[in-house]
């Protein structure tokens, strides 16, 4: 049985989102960027605080504070339906992405707080994606102490044309509060080398980020080093709502991704657009190629199969 959805007005609440079956949603760097841009454009057209957020491969949390529960509601809808419209179209797929129950609760009390904020940030660590919660980019938390924390810094005078130009655009789109689209990210990665490209990934994440991590340091843990050592020190927990878990790690997806791309599979929608039986032909072969399981690879492939 669900538990009830709560939500607290002004109060820091704890959000869950999965989607349907577990499917994959997070393949490759424009998934990430899109619903990041989207969150961030929406936070700030409903008043939303964030105080975290959390993209992993199949489902996403964040922390939140809102006016109104209303007003959450209508902020969580227009986030999904803008990123399932931009993901379909991208991905050539139809129909939800997101299952209709989402989680949320609010975390009354400092001890709470803390524990739900050691949660959201260490839910890579558990997923065996890094050592430490600070390493993973899309948890964010780097980015509470440095603009370019998986890059090096960037010296316009040093950068190419086409770096200047996506920066150039960038700030254009931030300034219209416009989140960036499938068609533009691939149009302003396209060509650049590796630094650059990390650089102008960063560069994205710093121009769109709306998490208040001063007030994280500051109200939780007198600093960005102690709450680096406390989110570190504990995974943290969340009982008040049911998070669906599976028994391996996600470091089997890089395994499948770079095993599908050696296929000839260079974007995530030749996957998920692929008939039934050539996944299923796919699922048999990298079954003998890789440790992911038969029901990592159904999520990754977007195909509905028994677990066993």
């Amino acid at each position: 049985m669900k538990k009830k959805r709560k939500f607290v007005s002004q109060e820091v609440n704890h959000t869950y989102q999965r989607t349907i079956s577990g499917f994959n949603i997070f393949y490759e760097v424009e998934d990430y960027l899109v619903y990041y841009t989207i969150f961030s454009v929406m936070s700030i057209r409903y008043g939303i605080t964030v105080y975290g957020l959390c993209l992993m491969i199949d489902h996403l949390h964040s922390l939140v504070s809102a006016s109104d529960p209303s007003v959450f509601s209508r902020f969580m809808s227009n986030v999904t339906i803008l990123f399932v419209k931009e993901f379909n179209k991208a991905r050539r797929r139809p129909g939800a992405l997101f299952s209709e129950y989402f989680g949320s609760a609010p975390k009354l009390g400092m001890k709470l707080l803390r524990t739900a904020i050691a949660y959201l940030f260490n839910n890579p660590v558990e997923r065996s994606l890094c050592r430490y919660a600070q390493q993973y980019r899309w948890n964010f938390l780097a980015y509470a102490e440095s603009d370019h924390p998986f890059s090096e810094p960037i010296v316009l005078r040093n950068a190419s044309r086409r770096l200047r130009g996506a920066i150039k655009e960038v700030d254009g789109t931030v300034a219209r509060n416009i989140h960036l689209t499938y068609v533009q990210l691939k149009r302003l990665l396209k060509g650049l080398e590796r630094k650059e490209r990390n650089q102008l990934i960063d560069y994205i994440i710093v121009r769109y980020n709306v998490i208040r991590y001063d007030i994280l340091t500051s109200k939780c843990y007198d600093g960005y080093e102690n709450m680096l050592i406390a989110i570190n020190s504990n995974t943290g927990s969340e009982y008040e709502i049911q998070e669906q878990k599976w028994s391996r790690s996600d470091a089997e997806y890089r395994e499948l991704y770079q095993h599908v791309h050696s296929c000839g599979y260079d974007d995530a929608g030749d996957i998920i657009s692929l008939d039934t039986d050539t996944k299923l032909t796919l699922m048999m072969d990298r079954m003998r190629k890789t440790k992911a399981s038969r029901l990592q690879i159904s999520k990754y492939l977007h195909l509905t199969v028994a677990s066993k």
